[in-house]
């Protein structure tokens, strides 16, 4: 019965006419919607607006919501379920998203020594998520991610694959997978990927590593590998595939996506678009 009536608001909600507005939001915002083959593009399009209606946002730090901004971060965070099954079920534990306008600082207690003395201080984020609640992002942060301003960062989809990993309850590296085959590869090479991170790490402290298409705070642990993974299989996809073959192939298999492919269609489309044309083309 709730099944019903929740696809019947869905079935609702995609039936309207898609705004002129927010399409150019997603042109201006989302750079990744410009590589997406037209039914990819048809069904993001869909998914965010089911997204967006289904959640409760929330402004702060004096942020006054408008729609470029919850349309913008509903877009790349259905980007991560495109390929998914059920793509429109994923996030059902995200109670809200709130944005701030730009990164924000918070309150918190760390153990500052192995004796396990407490201290209370501030730290600087750019966003976070909760295990069963909201999602905090900043907003400069996420458009810089959307359009590709952000380095190859994208706090957007990091913080998502957060909600990703915590589906079965827990924050460790692991989505909800597809069968017991998949869990075995998944962590037979995220365990060893994870472990040539942190070795490289080392030796880049050394000067002798520079390129690592993988940020350092992947080393963190394995939740966030996961979700610094998925960053760079979404913004950088050919460089995570040439220099991470494995742990790029296992992600494209749980995401069910190939965004090296599909950005090698798109850049191949606009050479021949500006290629001259020679008399026998």
């Amino acid at each position: 019965m709730f099944d019903f009536f929740k696809n019947r608001r869905r079935d609702t909600i995609i039936r309207e006419t898609f705004p002129a507005e927010w399409l150019d939001y997603i042109r201006r915002n989302v750079s990744h919607f410009a590589v997406l083959s037209e039914t990819e593009r048809a069904q993001l399009l869909d998914d965010l607006r089911v997204f967006r209606a289904e959640k409760s946002w929330e402004g702060a730090g004096g942020l006054v919501l408008t729609n470029e901004i919850t349309v913008t971060i509903s877009a790349l965070a259905c980007l991560l379920t495109l390929g998914l099954p059920n793509h429109n079920d994923y996030f059902r534990e995200v109670s809200a998203i709130i944005v701030y306008p730009a990164g924000y600082r918070v309150t918190e207690t760390r153990q500052a020594n192995p004796a396990g003395v407490l201290q209370t201080g501030e730290s600087w984020r750019l966003g976070e998520a909760w295990r069963g609640g909201p999602v905090v992002l900043s907003w400069a942060d996420a458009k810089a991610g959307g359009t590709g301003a952000a380095g190859g960062s994208n706090v957007v989809l990091h913080e998502f694959a957060h909600k990703l990993d915590m589906e079965d309850g827990t924050a460790e590296g692991t989505p909800v997978l597809h069968g017991a085959a998949q869990y075995d590869e998944w962590h037979r090479v995220m365990s060893a990927a994870y472990a040539r991170l942190r070795a490289r790490l080392y030796w880049r402290y050394r000067g002798m590593d520079d390129d690592l298409v993988l940020d350092a705070y992947g080393a963190t642990d394995a939740a966030e590998f996961f979700a610094v993974a998925t960053e760079a299989f979404f913004e950088r996809p050919r460089a995570l595939r040439r220099c991470w073959r494995d742990l790029y192939a296992v992600l494209q298999g749980y995401y069910r996506q190939d965004p090296a492919a599909r950005t090698v269609r798109f850049l191949r489309g606009v050479a021949r678009a500006e290629r001259p044309l020679w008399r026998g083309d």
